[in-house]
């Protein structure tokens, strides 16, 4: 969680301008892949070769053999996304542009439970700690999907998939040591129940050393552990029931304070946040003949006691969803309520007012998929949101699908997000200058800041070109409205006879976004497989005001050009050989870099070498980063610390 970017870049402008598996690649086919089933894009199961949006689906083998030990990691070389590492711990993930380490513009979830924060309208990504091998999969949407999931869905939505309980049965334990994954332990437990259900605990503990930043005296190591549990069980042909439960608790150590006015007093020695959290999550659901039932509901919880303010969060959401088939047409309509309470207390300089709110959404959406023809499909949708921040809201979306044949496949779609508010735009209270002067900046909060809002135009096509070629593209057109930039408000003077400038959030830019991405696999014989992936993305954003906080270099703030080439080589003897390239093009401004230095473009090689010794145990030794001894991805100099190779080693058993 960064909130330093804000502050900082505020202070310089107003300086200038005011006085103061083995099993899963599964050895599926292409055509396989084509069929294999996602749930995100319309809230109901379809081919992934027939959905109407532009979706990746990030498989469990992929996780497993990309050598990868975080999320974001496992992100990285998804068309479209641009996944960054900052720190040990911090990441940039973005879709289609607007990089930040806040993702302020993606939703995240976890088997359609929420991971956003109202404080930032984001993710902490360093609380996102998993057994990798218990992820089912990842879906991946690029392009807003708020017309079934709601604000914040705007540029793309992120859903991790666990595992049914019944598909993680016995014991399954992993280890790991390396030069930057210090320790890796993991150990997970299943079994079967007298009534048939299936469950399984587990518990996951990692700890990872700094990154090379030779001219910061500050190290960034991170450690967290991680708990749970997950039951399911089919009561009858009809009915299912899901718990899951888990906590975690962990200390992130910081290069740089997250909250940073320059002039004004600012955290001193080690900066240490500890992070802690718990969630539950029940669920219910019916399926019958011609129509389904779900129910979901779910209680999360999470501590940030950061050297720069202590922040708690709680949620309870509830969500209702109602499917059923009348003629050639399937039509889903659902209800959600969410209701958030959080306490703010800043350190020092950062402060919200009031220190607690307690907000509510409450929204219900309608989806009609009516079949046209036996090749062409159209879905319109929207969602109707009524929310403490904007009010409310309505988004939705048109989508048609068309099967030329059978190898073949187009789709286009037309659709409206919004990101809300969040506490920092409507509530934040911080003096930029010496709050005893004459004259005071302040950032203030602004309860008439509206949401940014998005209109995209989408064209996908997919391309079965043999059992060996697949070929997936996508282009977009976004059309953006009323972004947020900071702007002076009329001054005033106080009770005390000081004359104070205020600097609110205002939506006074605009700008449009176009972009396209290419996914092609090649399966040159049938234990070797191929990806290749494009990524091109430009920006052009307008402001109509000051933009103090440089809201306009988000322009450059994501890479335009990305290329990945991934390869999955099965060997003799039950090895395999695993290697991935990539290809960022430079990053040269954005509001995270105030000294105005870009970053540099990179090429960087992981490779994974592991030896199936017996049928349940799994020696790998993976290298990342292998090109050079260190690079950097993301951030200001100030703030990052630059990735560097790095080699470890890891045994599993029972996987």
């Amino acid at each position: 969680m960064q909130l330093a970017v804000v502050l900082v870049c505020l202070q310089q402008s107003l300086a200038l301008a005011s006085p103061g598996s083995a099993e899963a690649l599964k050895r599926l086919s292409l055509e396989e892949l084509m069929n294999v089933e996602v749930t995100t894009v319309s809230r109901t199961v379809e081919r992934l070769g027939g959905a109407a949006a532009a979706i990746t689906v990030v498989t469990n083998e992929r996780i497993r053999r990309s050598g990868a030990t975080t999320i974001p990691e496992a992100l990285r070389g998804v068309p479209g996304l641009h996944v960054a590492r900052r720190s040990s711990s911090s990441w940039a993930v973005s879709s289609r542009g607007f990089s930040s380490v806040n993702s302020e513009k993606l939703l995240v979830l976890n088997d359609t439970r929420s991971l956003y924060t109202p404080l930032l309208s984001g993710v902490a990504w360093d609380v996102q700690d998993y057994i990798l091998q218990d992820i089912a999969r990842i879906e991946v949407i690029r392009g807003p999907g708020a017309a079934l999931w709601g604000s914040n869905a705007v540029n793309g939505i992120i859903n991790i998939i666990t595992k049914h309980s019944r598909d993680t049965q016995g014991l399954y334990l992993e280890t790991g040591i390396g030069t930057e994954e210090e320790a890796l332990a993991a150990a997970r437990y299943g079994g079967t129940l007298r009534n048939g259900a299936t469950f399984r605990v587990f518990g996951r503990y990692s700890e990872r050393d700094g990154t090379h930043h030779p001219a910061n005296p500050r190290d960034d190591p991170w450690n967290i552990g991680h708990v749970g549990l997950r039951a399911d069980w089919d009561s009858s042909e009809q009915d299912a029931f899901m718990l899951q439960a888990a906590a975690y608790d962990g200390e992130v150590d910081l290069l740089a304070p997250s909250v940073v006015v320059i002039g004004r007093p600012e955290p001193t020695g080690r900066l240490r946040t500890d992070v802690s959290g718990g969630n539950v999550m029940g669920r219910w659901s019916r399926t019958g003949k011609r129509s389904h039932w779900r129910v979901r509901a779910y209680y999360d919880t999470t501590h940030r006691d950061d050297p720069s303010f202590e922040d708690h969060l709680d949620t309870l959401d509830l969500d209702v969803q109602h499917g059923l088939r009348i003629g050639s047409h399937d039509v889903l309509w659902g209800l959600n309520y969410r209701y958030t309470e959080n306490d703010n207390d800043g350190k020092g300089v950062f402060a919200l007012v009031p220190s607690t709110s307690r907000d509510r959404v409450i929204s219900g959406f309608v989806q009609d998929q009516a079949r046209l023809t036996p090749a062409v499909q159209l879905t319109v949708g929207t969602k109707i949101e009524e929310n403490e921040f904007s009010e409310l809201e309505v988004q939705p979306s048109i989508r048609v699908g068309w099967e030329l044949q059978p190898e073949h496949a187009l789709w286009a779609a037309i659709s409206r997000a919004v990101r809300v508010p969040t506490r920092l735009e409507r509530d934040i209270a911080v003096d930029a200058s010496d709050p005893t002067a004459d004259t005071v900046l302040r950032l203030s909060g602004n309860p008439d800041f509206d949401s940014e809002e998005l209109l995209a135009h989408e064209i996908g096509y997919r391309w079965q070109a043999s059992d060996a070629l697949y070929v997936d593209v996508a282009a977009f057109y976004n059309d953006y409205d009323g972004l947020a930039s900071l702007e002076f408000g009329t001054p005033f003077v106080n009770s005390e006879g000081r004359t104070i400038i205020p600097v609110l959030h205002e939506n006074l830019t605009d700008g449009s976004g176009k972009g396209i991405e290419l996914l092609l696999s090649l399966t040159p014989v049938p234990y070797w497989r191929l990806t290749a992936t494009y990524s091109y993305i430009d920006l052009d954003l307008d402001p109509r005001g000051e933009d103090l906080n440089r809201g306009i270099t988000y322009e450059d703030a994501t890479p335009k050009h990305q290329i990945g080439l991934r390869s999955f080589l099965d060997l003799p003897h039950g090895m395999q050989l695993d290697a991935y390239l990539r290809y960022v093009s430079e990053i040269e401004r954005g509001p995270d870099i105030v000294s105005g230095v870009g970053i540099d473009s990179y090429t960087e090689l992981d490779l994974r070498f592991a030896w199936q010794l017996t049928e349940e145990l799994e020696l790998s030794l993976v290298g990342q980063n292998l090109l050079h001894g260190e690079h950097a991805e993301f951030g200001d100099f100030s703030a990052r610390g630059e990735i560097e190779r790095s080699i470890y080693a890891k045994l599993a058993w029972g996987f």
